[in-house]
């Protein structure tokens, strides 16, 4: 059986820059829960994908012309990437807030 590679070494590895990097760090630091992490591997799956997909079609491409649309494609899935990460990231906090309110409102409803 193997063990699952560390979030902070797929972080490393990905190549991402380096204020990404920073701030997919911090997140973990602050909010190291397995749903965070689960999200974060999600997102660099997805970059990696992206890359790879980038250069194959990269070195096909013929012109500079199509070396920028292929580029333009790879930073607009990049942004997707980036969109799901954050779209991710937001259900997690809303489910927090939910079951603190849920909890509060709970504690007040038996508070005699």
């Amino acid at each position: 059986m193997t063990k699952d590679p560390d979030v902070y070494q797929l972080i490393y590895e990905s190549n991402l820059d380096s204020k990404l990097e920073q701030i997919l760090i911090g997140l973990m630091k602050d909010n190291p829960s397995h749903k965070t992490e689960m999200s974060i591997q999600k997102f660099l799956l997805y970059v990696q994908q992206s890359t790879e997909n980038f250069w194959t079609t990269y070195y096909r491409a013929k012109t500079y012309q199509e070396k920028l649309d292929c580029y333009y494609q790879f930073s607009k899935n990049q942004c997707l990437a980036t969109e799901l990460l954050m779209r991710d990231l937001n259900s997690l906090s809303s489910e927090e807030e939910i079951r603190d309110n849920l909890g509060s409102m709970l504690k007040e409803g038996f508070t005699f």
